[in-house]
């Protein structure tokens, strides 16, 4: 089974550079982020699932696009992980996609609560898992002086597979949770775009598949650092 990656790069511009500005802007995002990944897998024998795994894939430099608007104090975001696939070390490969879309509104300058959506699809040859449900999160971000700023965020949901589809679709209820922090540095203004804010930072989200093999949980971890570009309109 193959862990999540969840872009909050839009939620990152919206707080470190855009909370200063009262007017509506757009902004359009690209993440790098450098993954490295562990998830679970079961030790077999025969057709029976002995025992939990853990194995690793070999890290692997993604790239995230993201869309986000803001109006005053609400900004909605959308990003997608496109359909990748992974390499394990152990041989095996997988493909997994990702979306998320999230709104968000700040109680006070530099802090906000957050509700979205995640879906996540992941293949593992006919084994299909295709956790989705509802994270709440809070972020926050602080002037660093000048151009710099630094942006923190929490996230926290509960992720159900479906409960049809066939055998090879796995079916158990997941813990999600995020962890992000980043700096970011704002650029002058050109002729197209309002505000160039680059962005760099270190992230991790935690899948815990629970029940996964009697009343164990398997654990899907991704984390790693990323790098950002987002352009405001």
């Amino acid at each position: 089974m193959k862990v999540t990656f969840l872009a909050a790069m839009a939620l990152c511009a919206a707080g470190s550079a855009g909370a200063q500005d009262a007017s509506p802007d757009v902004s359009l995002g690209l993440r790098l982020w450098n993954a490295e990944w562990t998830t679970f897998s079961y030790f077999t024998q025969g057709n029976v699932n002995l025992a939990l795994t853990q194995v690793a894939a070999q890290s692997k430099l993604v790239l995230v696009p993201a869309l986000s608007l803001r109006y005053r104090d609400w900004v909605g975001s959308v990003s997608v992980l496109p359909s990748t696939r992974f390499d394990f070390v152990d041989g095996g490969s997988g493909t997994r996609q990702e979306v998320d879309a999230n709104v968000g509104y700040s109680l006070m300058p530099g802090l906000a609560l957050t509700l979205g959506y995640k879906k996540v699809s992941q293949r593992d040859g006919a084994t299909r898992y295709e956790p989705a449900g509802l994270v709440a999160g809070v972020n926050g971000n602080a002037s660093l002086g000048g151009a710099w700023s630094m942006y923190g965020g929490l996230g926290i949901g509960r992720l159900s597979t479906p409960q049809s589809g066939g055998d090879e679709v796995v079916k158990f209820d997941a813990d999600y949770h995020l962890t992000e922090v980043c700096l970011a540095y704002a650029l002058p203004a050109t002729r197209f775009v309002r505000r160039w804010t680059l962005t760099g930072g270190y992230r991790i989200q935690v899948l815990s598949s629970k029940e996964a093999l009697g009343a164990q949980s398997g654990r899907d971890t991704t984390e790693g650092f990323t790098l950002g570009a987002i352009a405001t309109f």
